[in-house]
């Protein structure tokens, strides 16, 4: 059960945001207090991540699996908005590259994190023979 916690909560992220940065383009907050708020997610996007992965990392089954390659989409979703941002093709505000860098760097860390523990406490490594 952990692990569709942790599949959704990946697939949800990397979709609102997304959609966030996609529709809304020079979106910019009139609230000061509305910058912290990116922090604040992406913490307790991390805070969840970890602890449905704690919660099931010992288990081998092949849901851990999709899991882990789950973890690349918010990834791959944060790049290729970068790309097209850096490209001129989507037009974002500072507050939207607030959150599309604060979405790399936990979506990254997830991912890596993810990775790690799944490698080390069960011993999975990819080999070629």
């Amino acid at each position: 059960m952990e692990e569709w916690w942790s599949i959704l909560a990946a697939l949800a992220g990397a979709v609102a945001t997304t959609f966030f940065l996609w529709n809304e383009p020079g979106f910019q907050p009139s609230s000061d207090l509305a910058w912290v708020v990116p922090g604040w997610l992406a913490l307790a996007y991390v805070l969840i991540q970890m602890a449905c992965l704690l919660t099931s990392a010992t288990q081998i089954r092949a849901l851990g699996v999709v899991d882990t390659i789950v973890a690349i989409v918010p990834v791959v979703a944060a790049i290729v908005t970068g790309v097209e941002w850096g490209l001129g093709r989507l037009a974002l505000s500072p507050f939207q590259i607030n959150v599309l860098m604060t979405m790399l760097v936990a979506s990254i860390g997830e991912f890596l994190l993810t990775m790690w523990t799944r490698f080390s406490l069960n011993h999975r490594t990819i080999s070629v023979e």
